[in-house]
Parts: C-alpha cells; structure tokens; sequence
C-alpha cells in the first residue's frame, strides 16, 4: 500500500504541475499540437492523443471547457491535414527530389503509394490517420499520390470528428473515474486503474505498430 501511496503522490505531483500551463493556455495548445502533429510531422515527438487526453482530463476538472476542446480539436485537426495533404500534392514530389528523399522514396515505392490510396481511398486515409506514428505521413502522402481531394475531405473530416471527441472524452471520463477510485478504493485502486488504462493504450499502440509494420512490408516486397 506504502508503494501505492508513492505512486498515487507522484501522479499528484504531476498533476499539479501541468496544470498551470493547461489553465493558461490550454486551448492554444490544443489549437497547436492538432494543427502540427501532421502538417509538420510534430506527431513523431507529441502525440495528440496524448494532448487531448490531459486536455480532457483538466475539463472534467473544470479548467477547461470540454465542448470547447473538442471543437479547438477539430478545427486544428482539420487544418492540419489539410495543409499536409495540399503541401503533398502541390510540392511533395518537388520536396522529396530536393532534400534527396528519393532515396528513402523511390520512383517505385512512390508508385506503390499512389496504388495503395487508389485501391483502398478513403479506407487508408482513415485508417492511417488513427494509426500512431504512420499517421504523421498519412495525410502528405495522400497528397503525394494526388487522391482526389474530395475523396481525401471526406474521410479525414468523419475521422477527425471522431478522433477530436473520443480523446477528450476519454481523458474526462479518466479523470472522474480516477476520482471515483481514489475515493472509494485508496491510491491501490487508483493506481490499479491507471495500470488498467495504460495496458489498454500500449495494446493500442502495439496493434497500430503491427499495422505499418505490415504496409512497410508489403511496400518492401513489391519494390524487391
């Protein structure tokens, strides 16, 4: 239990010091993050995700609103993978010959990309956009392949939606759960629960690994 106690201190500690910044300028960091994740490929250092749960986890405690983060979210998601998708489409290829990027993006293993958005579309849009790490590339190489724009629109604009509101809410329902366990279990059970929820986000994390793994893969065997 003494164990518990240090860890549940710890995670108070912890709390208390992201606080401030997320009273002050929590939106703006939202509005941030979301709209750099991919446009600048911030994700491979800051996951949003990550952000929009502690977003969510200080609106449940009443320093921030939890409507607001959702919308910030969306806007700054929807501008951000806008701007990726256009800078691939109307510069990428330029990009890639300049900065010597064909070496790691082949005529052929481009070819291949274009194939890829073109036989699974909106599909690969969405499904990349959710997957962790492969999604800071997502939305550059759909422009990149030129998918059509409306086509591209409409799959990040229904996972976006998704994606902006589930975090949060998840982050929320963290905190009052979180709450709930220290109040009526001790920091055992607190501290139970929050093993509980990172096993969950490590499996995720795991099958979305798995995931580009096998489209590195595939893309492999079709340049040998």
């Amino acid at each position: 239990m003494s164990r518990a106690c240090t860890w549940g201190s710890a995670l108070d500690q912890l709390i208390d010091v992201v606080k401030p910044y997320f009273q002050t300028w929590g939106y703006l960091i939202v509005f941030a993050v979301t709209l750099l994740e991919n446009s600048a490929f911030l994700a491979l250092v800051i996951p949003g995700d990550a952000v929009l749960l502690l977003a969510g986890f200080y609106a449940q405690r009443s320093s921030l609103s939890l409507p607001a983060v959702m919308a910030v979210a969306f806007a700054g998601a929807l501008m951000g993978d806008t701007i990726a998708y256009c800078v691939g489409r109307f510069a990428g290829r330029k990009i890639i010959d300049k900065w010597g990027g064909g070496r790691l993006l082949p005529k052929k293993r481009i070819e291949r990309f274009d194939a890829y958005f073109d036989q699974y579309g909106m599909w690969a849009v969405a499904l990349g956009r959710i997957t962790p790490v492969f999604r800071a590339f997502n939305t550059f190489a759909a422009g990149l392949s030129r998918m059509p724009f409306h086509r591209f629109i409409v799959a990040i604009v229904a996972v976006v939606a998704v994606w902006s509101t589930g975090i949060p809410a998840l982050g929320f329902a963290f905190s009052g759960s979180l709450d709930l366990a220290k109040q009526y279990l001790g920091w055992g059970g607190a501290v139970v629960f929050v093993v509980f929820l990172a096993l969950i986000v490590t499996t995720y994390r795991r099958v979305g690994k798995r995931l580009e793994s096998t489209i590195e893969a595939r893309t492999t065997a079709d340049d040998a």
